[in-house]
């Protein structure tokens, strides 16, 4: 396996012998295997646990077995420990999410204070296929046919050519040890009805489902390559004013355009059956409106403004002062001094590096198309989508407020803040955002 490992490295371009690499573990099985194959191969690694103390001793046990693994082979091995439950309570989220975020912003920090080039996770390829099949449970355009990325944002996964037999041979042949997390095998969570249901059922019509798989990933991120293209040559002929003006006579009748312009229109709020209902209508004047934004017919060609009932009030700070907002006030203030874990968990104030940020600020209502990086996560994620995930009520996210500098989107007040302006060891100067209330 050890050659398979490192030729699927080599042909992906994930990474060197030479780069500085930290690798995610938590005792499992893949995390386990992911280790002693980077070991193996004598790469620069170091180990990262993270024990999030929701199995009481098991967890523990499982932090002592990577430790003791790592000291074994002379790995550098970081550890750290969060009261999880609470943080999910805190946070208003589920475990899984609480779970993610803490641990990749750890990581992160790990890797910024260390000078790490890559953070190595064990995701398999029964992830991914996994993966696939609750993107197309769950509706997904072309992108979401990739599933799990080989490499992002400094994130690199060695193991996607490997299905769980594949790794649980090479541990049977290396004579290693692993920790299992009894949750693994319960159908509590969706991926693991997937796992445990859907996936036994599907190898049977195809014992070698896994070969199919790998192929069939190949010509998805081809599909991908075609898609990017069409929609880029689609952008390319928008007028993006203060109303964005689509050619559609030149596009309607092109081969797929249904898929571009889903993809195009998804951050303005309307989504696939919006798109089909619109390139139907022929009629000019006819409208069709998302909660956010209005999609006019015209002559051979739409247009796509906000909708009017969606403008709110909108308050603008140019520097740091204390401001009137309404009936209550904001403090926006430079500091130096570093807040404690009990300030950052406060949820009528939030802090950022100052140095990183465009003014002017801005305070206003959430709009549809509004997107932000959520704190400990790597991607962006649409403000809508992360209400949704939060469980936020209707009379909150009707009013739900986000600071804005000139170019991003800052904080999801009460909620969460932005990533990219989070404080870090390199952090000099401080922005501290409070509300009287919230």
């Amino acid at each position: 396996m050890l050659e398979e490992f490192l030729e699927f490295i080599n042909k992906n371009q994930l990474c060197a012998t030479t780069d500085k690499i930290l690798v995610a573990v938590s005792g499992g099985k893949d995390s386990m295997a992911l280790l002693q194959l980077f070991w193996e191969a004598k790469f620069n690694i170091s180990a990262a646990h993270y024990n999030f103390g929701l199995r009481g001793q098991a967890s523990d046990g499982d932090e002592e077995f990577v430790r003791r693994f790592c000291e074994e082979k002379n790995i550098p091995f970081f550890s750290t420990k969060t009261d999880t439950k609470q943080v999910t309570k805190d946070w208003g989220v589920s475990t899984q999410m609480a779970a993610r975020e803490l641990r990749y912003t750890w990581f992160k920090e790990i890797m910024a204070e260390n000078k790490f080039d890559f953070l190595a996770t064990a995701h398999n390829l029964d992830d991914k296929i996994e993966t696939l099949y609750l993107n197309i449970t769950k509706g997904t355009g072309p992108k979401g046919l990739k599933s799990i990325p080989l490499k992002k944002d400094g994130v690199i996964r060695p193991l996607l050519f490997a299905g769980v037999s594949k790794i649980m041979k090479y541990l049977a042949d290396q004579n290693l040890t692993w920790r299992e997390d009894a949750s693994n095998q319960t159908n509590d969570y969706q991926r693991n009805k997937i796992r445990h249901q859907v996936i036994p059922v599907l190898k049977e019509i195809n014992p070698g489902m896994e070969n199919t798989a790998q192929n069939n990933f190949q010509r998805f991120t081809a599909l991908n390559e075609i898609f990017e293209e069409k929609l880029q040559a689609f952008e390319q002929t928008i007028d993006f004013g203060e109303v964005i003006k689509i050619p559609s006579e030149k596009w309607k009748n092109s081969a797929g355009f249904s898929l571009v312009l889903e993809e195009f229109l998804k951050p303005y709020g309307f989504n696939f059956q919006d798109v089909e209902d619109l390139v139907k209508i022929a009629l000019t004047g006819k409208k069709i409106t998302s909660a956010s934004h209005t999609i006019t017919v015209g002559r051979g060609e739409w247009f796509l403004e906000k909708n009017v009932e969606d403008a709110s009030e909108i308050f603008e700070f140019q520097s740091p002062g204390v401001y009137e907002i309404g009936s209550r006030k904001i403090q926006i203030k430079e500091t130096k001094d570093f807040p404690s874990i009990m300030d950052i968990r406060k949820i009528e104030q939030a802090f950022f590096d100052f140095d990183l940020i465009q003014w002017p600020l801005t305070l206003r209502v959430w709009q549809h198309g509004d997107k932000f990086q959520p704190f400990g996560m790597e991607g962006k994620k649409l403000v809508s989508d992360f209400l949704i995930d939060a469980k936020i009520d209707a009379p909150q996210k009707k009013n739900q407020l986000v600071l804005t500098d000139k170019n991003q989107l800052l904080w999801l007040v009460g909620l969460r803040t932005d990533d990219r302006y989070k404080l870090t060891s390199a952090t000099k100067n401080m922005l501290k955002v409070s509300f009287l209330d919230i």
